[in-house]
Order: structure tokens, then sequence, then C-alpha cells
């Protein structure tokens, strides 16, 4: 049976079995993900989002990720054995649930997802070793797990995703990952994402420039693993506006009312945007709460402190 790999970028490309490859280059753990409009509706909406995101030319992206769909949609249709290449961090494991939400029912039987430890990246692994690994075959339990994950992600309400992650899984890092992506929710305690937090951190702890951040922010998140432009989005949401907590201009530096946040004295209020299909802002009805571990429907009405701002 011919063999395709599929994979979240190309940095596998030339390396795996001999096999076709698909690089699915979307990042579907960013910006909108509710699927009510079909393919073309969905591929618009992403294509604007990604476009903006990494400033790139709109109809370049749009070309992108319309081939990418186009190959996975002939390989759900096609006989070929699917090997799907994904690791246990956020963006690796959103973008399995809607790969899988493209290829079943269709593919059923034939596909395959290949081992990943959690520890070295696939990158990381010699030609040899990425050889050796032993393809598990994904059942029909574990793929209906997969595409209520997807739904669950998607929907303007994350209650059900709340209650999916404290599930078992038939995916090792699925539960995980889907727990770190609902702490990106503000929080109820100070009205900052985990994510924004930890560059806060990163810069009061001395980083000065959007490398620096990058390195103390990846040492600090096994699970969330971003990429300069998704720290730059975050760093220039919060250098934002008349109440900003990253000075505008120069080195990188908390202003007073960052300092104040960071130590839990005065609260954030949420930039716009959307989580998963959640949209959030300051006046938003979904919030993770630290304290009890989930989503709450409203922020706390008083400061939790210090100690309700530990990573939770």
């Amino acid at each position: 049976m011919d063999i395709i790999h599929i994979r979240c970028g190309d940095d596998l490309r030339g390396r795996l079995p001999p096999g076709d490859y698909i690089g699915y280059a979307d990042p579907v753990c960013l910006g909108p993900a509710r699927d009510t409009g079909g393919p073309a509706a969905w591929l618009a909406q992403r294509a604007r989002f990604v476009a903006e995101h990494a400033h790139a030319p709109l109809a370049e992206v749009r070309s992108r990720l319309g081939t990418d769909h186009a190959a996975l949609t002939a390989a759900a249709r096609g006989t070929a054995a699917l090997h799907l290449w994904f690791e246990h961090d956020v963006w690796d494991q959103i973008a399995l649930l809607r790969v899988l939400a493209f290829l079943w029912p269709q593919a059923r039987g034939r596909v395959w997802l290949m081992p990943a430890d959690g520890k070295r990246v696939l990158p990381a692994l010699s030609d040899a070793e990425l050889a050796a690994l032993e393809p598990q075959k994904l059942g029909d339990i574990a793929a209906e797990a997969a595409l209520l994950a997807w739904d669950a992600f998607a929907a303007p309400d994350p209650a059900a995703l709340d209650r999916l992650w404290r599930q078992m899984l038939p995916f090792p890092h699925l539960a995980p990952a889907l727990r770190r992506h609902l702490q990106d929710l503000p929080w109820a305690s100070d009205g900052l994402a985990l994510s924004e937090r930890r560059v806060l951190r990163a810069i009061a702890a001395g980083a000065q420039d959007l490398g620096a951040v990058l390195r103390a922010f990846a040492a600090e998140d096994a699970v969330f693993h971003p990429t300069d432009l998704m720290l730059a989005e975050i760093i220039d949401r919060l250098r934002a506006g008349t109440t900003r907590l990253i000075a505008r201009d120069g080195p990188l530096a908390l202003t007073e009312r960052g300092q104040a946040v960071l130590a839990g004295r005065r609260r954030h209020a949420p930039w716009p945007r959307l989580v998963g299909g959640v949209a959030v802002g300051p006046n938003g009805e979904a919030w993770w709460d630290p304290s009890r571990q989930g989503v709450a429907t409203r922020p706390g009405q008083a400061l939790g402190g210090l100690s309700a701002l530990r990573d939770g």
C-alpha cells in the first residue's frame, strides 16, 4: 500500500520513509475555528487570519491553504495509508484534530498515528530513528473522540472542552494540550492569559527583545511552543492602547501598570480576540479560574492575589 505522510509543516519533508508528503500549514490553534459555512468559507476566514498574523500576501496564503485542503481531500478519498506525524504540543494536537476532521470517515481503516514521546521533538530524531517508529492504527473510538474534541474546540462555549480534557482520552497528549489551550482564556484572577503572563514574566526577569522572550517562554512551557510571530502578536497586544502593560518604544520593559498587573495588584482588561471558537474580551463570558482549575463564566469580584496567579 502506498503511504502519504501528513505533518503540520515541512520540517520532516525529505526525511521520512518513501511516500508522498502533505505539510499542513494552517496554525488552527490560533484564530477563528468555527466551521459553519462550508470549505470555501472556512478557507477564506483562515486565509485572512493567517495572512494578517504572518504579514504575508493574502493570495499566497489562500493558495497554500487551498493546496493543503485539496491534498487532504484527495488523501481521504484515495487508497493510500495515511501516516500522521503529530507531537504533544498544543499546535500539533489541535492540528491533528482538524486533520482527522478532514479525513474521517472516508479514510477509515487507513489512518495511522506515528508515536511521539513528548520529550524529543520529531525533527531532533535521526532519519534512522524516524524510520524505526512503529505506526499505530487509528480505531473508530479514537477517531470519534477526535471529532468530538474538534467540535468542542471550535464551539463558542468552552464548557464541553473543559469537560473533555478531564476524561481518559485515547490520545496520550491531547488532554494536557486542551487544558493548556483553555489556560489562554483570560484568567478570572487578573484578566491575563497564561501566555501573556509568561511574556510579562520574561520581560520582568530581564528579557529585552523577542528572542530572549522566546527562549524564556520555551524554558517554562512544555506544552505550548510559540513561534516568534505568535509572541510578537502577544507583545503587540500588551503594548497597545492607553492601558498598555509593555512600554511602547525601545527595549521591552513593563509599564507601571504591567508591573502592578503581574504582581496581582491590578486587573487587566483582555483584548478582544478568539481563543478557538470562544470570543473573549473585557466583558466576555469565558474565563479560566485557577482556583477551580476550570472554566468560569465570569471573572472574580476581587483580586485573587499572588497565590491565585500561580500557573494552574
